[in-house]
């Protein structure tokens, strides 16, 4: 995979995505002597992947932002498909709620298509309270 990707994020304040490699390491062991162990080191700088938050509360982000999913372009494309094969196992990559492609009318069809898709994170209506919830009155503040 060569370029890039446009990567649509729909967790409110966006996510820092970091790629790491093991790298072999020593450490002291109690008692004095190391052990050789395994330890992940950073691999490049981390991408900053922007989040809905701002357009939840009514503003106008400086990105853009399409069914409730932020879009960031220009994403190494590599350096995501790695991101995203160590983290498979990761709840937004398997809600959906973070993925990417290479043309951003792909991108921007599937945040269409799974405008519903929710992450738990979206601020509450005070005036449809969720079910068990019922809203106060000013008598009681």
């Amino acid at each position: 995979m060569a370029g890039t990707v446009t990567v649509a994020c729909k967790i409110a304040n966006g996510l820092m995505l970091r790629v790491f490699k093991m790298i072999d390491d020593v450490e002291p062991v109690l008692g004095g002597g190391t052990r050789k162990v395994k330890r992940a080191e950073q691999v490049g700088d981390a991408v900053r992947i922007q989040g809905p938050g701002a357009a939840l509360f009514g503003k106008n982000p400086a990105y853009p932002v399409v069914a409730g999913f932020a879009l960031t372009p220009n994403v190494d494309a590599d350096f995501f498909k790695e991101w995203e094969k160590q983290n498979q196992d990761h709840e937004a990559v398997k809600a959906g709620l973070i993925f990417a492609y290479d043309k951003p009318a792909d991108v921007e069809a599937c945040a269409k298509d799974h405008e519903k898709q929710r992450s738990g994170l979206e601020p509450i209506d005070p005036d449809k309270p969720m079910k068990g919830i019922e809203r106060g009155t000013k008598e009681a503040a």
